[in-house]
């Protein structure tokens, strides 16, 4: 994969300055002024004037913790035309690392009217490994499979690649990137970078979902936001039915320096929202209930044990 990073004329490119360009009147002094606060405003993660049309941000539906996620900014939530990262807590964790990446980007995608499909890259050798996304699963958490395009790529640079072309595109309403190890080939600052600028350019959301990483100590990356996600008890229901899917979420790192925010959700899906979970104090833990009943390992492709 090319290191270099395509994006030469994006807000983190230099050039020097032309005594002879510098602007005279006071108009062209306006306009390099406000074309230099639109660099600024895309580095540190802001929305830009290119993809107005879309709402800024979006949220868990959590009042308190959207509210603290706001942090320098002026709308409560997270940044949507930004990378964000999510870290399996450990490796029984990976479904439910998984379940939030897509039901962030479901959050996200219904925002849209017209309800633009969610890209989900992975490598193929690890849907072998840990099961592929199951239909019948993804509508019992209320997400349209239909609505989702699911690539496997035969390693972490080719899903690197497919999610760059990805995030470019205005067609797509959210790319969620699957890698796992410690250290995926191709994974660096510079690739992250790249997603983070085009996610800004073009206003689609770019979720990093990863597992078998050492989420104490992670690769630096270009990600606005870092979150721990582990799976939790579910709260059972009227007359003992299975409870909602539940997860416990840490912020690691967020750009605007906050930090520690935990919580522990569960999802609704007739309302399609996260809520702070209530009663688990007094509920028996009878074992952590799987937040995701999408990912089958019975498939035909499935690596024997």
């Amino acid at each position: 994969m090319n290191n270099s990073d395509s994006d030469s004329t994006g807000p983190f490119a230099g050039s020097s300055i032309n005594p002879s360009a510098v602007p005279k009147s006071a108009s062209q002094k306006a306009a390099a002024l406000k074309a230099r606060l639109g660099k600024i405003l895309a580095a540190s993660g802001a929305k830009t004037a290119e993809h107005l049309e879309r709402p800024p941000h979006f949220n868990f539906g959590v009042e308190w913790i959207d509210t603290a996620l706001r942090g320098n900014a002026g709308v409560a939530g997270l940044p949507r035309a930004a990378l964000h990262e999510l870290h399996a807590a450990d490796k029984g964790d990976r479904t439910s690392a998984a379940a939030l990446a897509l039901l962030l980007a479901q959050r996200c995608r219904a925002l849209d009217s017209d309800r633009k499909p969610i890209l989900w890259v992975s490598e193929s050798g690890e849907a072998r490994r840990q099961g592929r996304l199951y239909p019948p699963g993804l509508a019992e958490l209320g997400v349209d499979p239909s609505g989702l395009i699911h690539v496997d790529a035969p390693d972490s640079i080719a899903v690197l690649r497919a999610a760059a072309d990805g995030v470019r595109s205005a067609a797509i309403g959210a790319v969620i990137v699957e890698l796992s190890g410690k250290k995926p080939k191709g994974l660096d600052l510079t690739a992250t970078r790249r997603l983070s600028l085009s996610s800004q350019k073009s206003g689609v959301l770019s979720l990093l979902l990863r597992t078998g990483s050492d989420a104490d100590n992670p690769l630096p990356t270009a990600a606005f936001s870092r979150w721990q996600v582990a799976a939790a008890p579910s709260v059972a229901l009227a007359g003992n039915a299975p409870g909602h899917s539940a997860f416990d979420i840490t912020l690691l790192r967020h750009r605007s320096g906050l930090y520690g925010l935990s919580a522990r959700l569960e999802w609704n899906s007739d309302d399609q929202v996260f809520r702070e979970q209530q009663g688990s104090e007094s509920t028996p833990d009878t074992g952590v209930v799987p937040a995701l009943a999408a990912v089958r390992t019975d498939h035909p492709g499935a690596r024997a044990a």
